[in-house]
């Protein structure tokens, strides 16, 4: 139309004057096409998990209503299953999904009477909803998160031959692979952006724990050993009860049940004792069964100690080992001379051993001891 009066007569905004002659005109408006649609209904991202939660019922289903929330952040889908979609029923699933993740901002729901009762909007408004958006009549696109979900729920279900009896299990299934996956739109999964992590299934047995690995492994070299420790069939003493003031019974060290616990054989029974009901005595061979950190055990085994022994006529006198590092510092004797400390043992030990035998030698560790480097700016 406008080409056809252009090729006839001109005049200054033609175009303009053109089209606000057909577009008033009555008819011409009654005969014309439809406008085109849009494609989708725009909504803003939310800046977080929860913040707008879309809302729909769906059904019936198995002889049952679904509730379909979905949160347009992370894409989590809830669907709750009730047996009538009546104003309390969706207020109780509300209030507990408001209980577990807390109040969203704006809620999106359709026109059904539901969802505009005026308990339900006192609901959201108790609850600290600050935005009940609803969508236009008989437009359900401006709803369309909620509906892509009603129709994705039920072709689900439906594959799966959901029946009343097997209802809640398939459910459980559909969502719990549909949280996993990552989604269209976001890249990742509903799971990873709404608890910040990914569901655990079976299939994770078929990756190796890396991380579990690593963090045991970084935890065991940086762990200082200050606990003693004890080996396989040392004698030792350990309390016959729980009080420090019970008697002290000789036993054997049977199993070593962690780091801190140990079992006990004593006459042919078994009993569990923690490391401080535990202390070490003499064994069979007159030896001293000194307990130590694995840390001094290595040089232990490398780097003899020389200790002195004392001879008389009832036997051979044993130093006993003290259970913390010497110092010298703390041991009479001259300036740069060896102290060695001399411990006896009561006339009836049961070690013996002839004079003219060469001083029994008990190995002790020769590593420098150095001062500690203090900071000096």
């Amino acid at each position: 139309m406008k080409e056809l009066a252009r090729s006839f007569v001109y005049w200054p905004r033609i175009d303009a004057d053109i089209e606000r002659t057909v577009k008033s005109c009555c008819e011409c408006a009654r005969q014309a096409h439809a406008p085109p649609k849009f494609s989708e209904h725009h909504w803003q991202y939310p800046k977080g998990p929860w913040e707008r939660i879309h809302i729909d019922y769906a059904g019936p289903v198995a002889g049952s209503m679904l509730l379909i929330v979905v949160d347009a952040y992370s894409k989590w889908l809830e669907v709750k299953v009730t047996a009538f979609a009546t104003t309390a029923a969706t207020i109780g699933i509300m209030d507990e999904l408001f209980s577990r993740y807390g109040a969203p901002v704006t809620v999106v729901s359709d026109n059904g009477p539901q969802f505009t009762a005026a308990e339900f909007k006192e609901f959201l408004q108790k609850s600290g909803v600050k935005y009940h958006k609803l969508s236009a009549p008989y437009h359900p696109a401006t709803n369309g998160q909620a509906e892509r979900y009603v129709q994705t729920t039920k072709d689900a279900l439906k594959a799966m031959g959901t029946t009343a009896s097997t209802l809640h299990s398939n459910l459980n299934v559909f969502l719990q692979k549909y949280r996993l996956a990552p989604h269209a739109t976001t890249g990742e999964s509903p799971s990873k952006l709404f608890l910040g992590r990914n569901l655990r299934t079976r299939l994770d047995l078929l990756k190796p724990e890396d991380v579990h690995l690593r963090v045991t492994t970084k935890q065991q070299i940086n762990f200082d050993r200050t606990f003693r420790e004890f080996s396989w069939g040392q004698p030792i003493y350990f309390l016959s009860g729980n009080s420090r003031m019970d008697k002290w019974i000789p036993g054997v060290i049977a199993d070593r049940l962690g780091d801190l616990h140990y079992e006990i054989d004593y006459a042919g029974k078994r009993f569990k004792r923690h490391i401080d009901q535990i202390r070490s005595r003499l064994g069979a061979n007159g030896h001293l069964m000194v307990e130590a950190p694995e840390a001094e055990k290595s040089s232990q085994q490398d780097v003899p100690r020389r200790v002195t022994v004392q001879f008389s006529d009832n036997g051979v006198t044993v130093p006993r080992a003290p259970s913390t590092p010497l110092n010298p510092r703390n041991l009479r004797g001259a300036p740069g001379e060896p102290v060695t400390p001399e411990f006896h043992t009561p006339s009836g030990s049961p070690v013996h051993q002839d004079a003219n035998s060469s001083p029994f030698i008990v190995r002790r560790s020769t590593r420098e001891r150095r001062p500690p480097r203090k900071y000096s700016p």
